[in-house]
């Protein structure tokens, strides 16, 4: 291993550090997953290719090179009756973006405080269909007693009334793919998300 970046030269696993020294593609990632920063969620489409698009293009950031401030990207959010569990459908949002089965979703949510909801959906693979994700923060029964069933420690991954920016980081411990629902409309909100494994 090199002393003072943590990596050896032979790492399989390089994020947006190593490129920039090596002088390739500011911000340019060639990972699948395993990525220290965050690095952005990539909407495909439909599945045509084995791995997915790159993100050098200037649709997700990328400048031929330059070294240049990497442009947000923000996701779609669709009804969640919009999932398509055959992850077929030409529309954004609506097959929800790859994760690289990365460990963390880190999001930033931006509204005007009004009453906008949008809850995280998650889509394994081996399951084949969409489901509400659900996060280990529920309530205990009350005075610190034990939870009655194991359903009450676990809440829907939802947010609403945001007022400015929120920035949350959500446990999704390789899970295939990640969608965002509405509750029927965003008006003004506005979703950034990206994934790191660490």
């Amino acid at each position: 291993m090199a002393i003072g970046d943590g990596m050896g030269d032979k790492s399989r696993y390089r994020n947006m550090w190593q490129s920039e020294a090596s002088g390739s593609k500011a911000g340019h990632f060639d990972s699948w997953g395993r990525t220290r920063r965050p690095k952005e969620l990539k909407d495909p489409g439909p599945i045509t290719e084995k791995y997915g698009w790159g993100n050098g293009s200037v649709q997700y950031g990328g400048d031929q090179g330059k070294n240049v401030k990497m442009t947000a990207i923000t996701v779609t959010a669709v009804a969640a009756g919009d999932l398509d569990d055959n992850l077929a459908t030409t529309a954004a949002g609506v097959n929800g973006y790859i994760t690289e089965n990365q460990h963390y979703l880190h999001l930033q949510i931006e509204n005007d405080g009004t009453d906008d909801t949008v809850t995280i959906y998650a889509y394994n693979y081996a399951f084949g269909a969409w489901s509400k994700l659900y996060l280990p923060y529920g309530r205990l029964a009350g005075n610190g007693s034990s939870a009655a069933t194991t359903n009450d420690m676990w809440v829907e991954a939802k947010w609403t009334t945001v007022n400015g920016k929120f920035m949350v980081v959500v446990p999704i411990h390789g899970i295939d793919r990640i969608a965002f629902a509405h509750d029927g409309s965003l008006n003004d909100m506005v979703i950034r998300a990206a994934c790191t494994s660490f």
